[in-house]
């Protein structure tokens, strides 16, 4: 059955102008007014499908594709499950209560450290500061790391 552009962009609610864009290309009759008339089984496919669709689809590569993605996602799973992967967020998670720990032992530092000061001299100062800061690096690597990242 023949069609106008318009017919056909009221049939599939397309743009007449990518209606016309598309069969471009297609052999056409001149109508009542000038309407240009397409074969409709011959202008509907052409306005469907997308460049390529018709072409290059293959069955059994599309399903060699898909069986690879489930192979990898499986495979994913089992490590997982075997301990080897840990989640995105369990690391965030462990990373940010590190960080958290290593900010109070550093802050903790000068208020341990202000009583003891007084009257010393620098070199005294020095030496009481290196010792509070390595005393609190030494309980930091002592810390075991939490049961989730083992």
């Amino acid at each position: 059955m023949k069609q106008s552009i318009s017919e056909l962009s009221h049939l599939t609610g397309m743009d007449r102008r990518r209606i016309r864009a598309a069969l471009c290309d297609l052999p056409s009759e001149t109508g009542p007014k000038g309407a240009l008339l397409y074969e409709s089984t011959e202008a509907l496919p052409l306005l469907y499908l997308q460049p390529g669709d018709g072409d290059t689809f293959d069955l059994t590569s599309e399903r060699a594709r898909l069986a690879h993605h489930q192979a990898n996602r499986a495979e994913l799973e089992a490590d997982q499950l075997a301990g080897s992967l840990i989640a995105i967020e369990a690391v965030a998670d462990i990373v940010g209560q590190e960080y958290a720990n290593v900010r109070s032992k550093l802050l903790a530092i000068p208020s341990r450290a202000a009583p003891q000061l007084i009257g010393l001299s620098i070199v005294a100062v020095k030496a009481l500061l290196d010792d509070l800061i390595f005393e609190a690096l030494d309980e930091l690597s002592a810390d075991a790391p939490p049961a989730q990242a083992r």
